[in-house]
């Protein structure tokens, strides 16, 4: 243990982790901040989750029939608000829009114009359009009323799911069409059209944690073995028959600090992330019928913000155990340099933002490749984490019996 304890040492170096912590710092502020500060990006979509947040609390992960009549009173509500607070703007007054009945004809009747007669947009009008959108309640009328047509269509897109004709499943594979089916049969309401700007912001933000996860792995432990090998350690630990055991204790002590240091990332980024609400969503059923995002497996929003941990979690222990291998058969900290920024590229910037596009959803090989099978990303991160543990042993075993240079 006191092996350990000193390798352990060695690893947090205390110049390494002042260069993770200012490299971290950069990099969130370069790029996940972004989707933290924007996580509703746009009047339109900040409205929409505003509204799902009020609605999760009061109703739960699913709108019932009789919940779904109560919005109705709540729409004329809000319609109600509209109507005080455009009396309040004087240039809507002098327009005739006494109310959203009057703004809405107008409006329609402004954009059929523009549209039939192939006009440019009089940026007079936009401005003032803008004025009421910005000083009214609009947007949430909109979140409303979209959701409401959505909820309303669900009938007619289950019957067109369930009867669609043979030829339209032509591109799908006979897993797909079953898992549609099967969802199409089983539809219930979701808040999925409320919650387009909370699913993009989740996965570019896990894409760039992934991204940083295995970037800092690779500096924490690629140097860890190359400064043995530099300072002609080696000699005294093959010494004994006890020293030549020590690089199993250097892998677990690496193993260890990987572990640690990722479940640390994950904790920081999940402190912002978390403080956007999101854990209100954690029940609510993903699956959204016939897009992009149709996933493999029935599951909540809370197990797939668990099962992107555990993607990082994995990818980031692979990078680990590749890292120690490179830094085994790197002679100096310039041929380490050379091995580890591919490594980096590899898993964290081509593989890991791969890994966290969506995963676990009908996804293509390439845009127009062949279908993926289902938990194909889940497979693809154990191989890989075992592959760097066989190498790690490999590496273990030859060093038992390998004559000292």
């Amino acid at each position: 243990m006191n092996l350990l304890g000193w390798e352990l040492r060695k690893i947090f170096h205390p110049a390494i982790l002042a260069a993770l912590l200012l490299l971290g710092v950069v990099y969130y502020w370069l790029f996940p901040k972004f989707y933290m500060d924007y996580f509703s990006n746009g009047s339109d979509i900040e409205a929409q989750y505003a509204l799902a947040c009020q609605w999760v609390e009061e109703y739960g992960p699913t709108l019932e029939p009789e919940e779904r009549a109560e919005t109705d009173s709540q729409l004329q509500e809000e319609i109600a608000a509209f109507d005080r607070q455009i009396a309040s703007i004087p240039e809507a007054a002098a327009a005739g829009w006494e109310d959203y009945a009057a703004f809405c004809a107008f409006r329609e009747d402004y954009y059929q114009d523009a549209l039939q007669q192939d006009s440019e947009a009089d940026m007079d009008t936009e401005a003032l359009l803008w004025r009421v959108y910005s000083g009214t309640n609009w947007f949430r009328i909109q979140a409303i009323t979209r959701y409401q047509e959505y909820y309303d269509g669900l009938p007619a897109l289950r019957r067109q799911t369930l009867t669609r004709p043979a030829q339209d499943w032509r591109d799908f594979t006979p897993a797909m069409i079953r898992r549609e089916q099967t969802l199409a049969a089983d539809m219930s309401p979701s808040y999925a059209p409320l919650l387009e700007g909370m699913l993009s912001s989740t996965r570019e933000y896990a894409r760039d944690l992934a991204v940083w996860c295995v970037l800092s792995v690779v500096i924490l432990l690629c140097p860890t073995l190359v400064r043995d090998r530099l300072r002609r350690t080696r000699a005294l630990q093959w010494s004994s028959r006890r020293g030549r055991g020590v690089l199993g204790i250097q892998m677990g002590a690496a193993f260890l600090s990987a572990l640690a240091l990722t479940l640390c990332n994950l904790l920081l980024y999940a402190v912002p992330f978390l403080n956007q609400g999101v854990l209100q969503f954690r029940a609510c059923r993903m699956e959204a019928i016939l897009q992009e995002s149709t996933f493999w497996f029935g599951w909540s929003y809370g197990a797939y913000l668990l099962a992107l941990a555990g993607l990082i979690l994995a990818l980031s222990l692979a990078a680990a155990g590749l890292s120690l291998f490179l830094s085994w058969h790197s002679g100096n900290f310039i041929s380490l340099l050379l091995k580890a920024l591919p490594l980096f590229v590899a898993l964290g910037v081509v593989l890991g933002s791969w890994l966290l596009d969506m995963p676990f959803s009908f996804r293509r090989l390439g845009q127009n490749g062949p279908w993926l099978p289902r938990g194909v990303e889940g497979a693809a991160a154990a191989v890989l984490l075992i592959s760097s543990l066989l190498l790690c042993i490999l590496c273990f075993l030859r060093q038992k019996r390998q004559e000292l240079a």
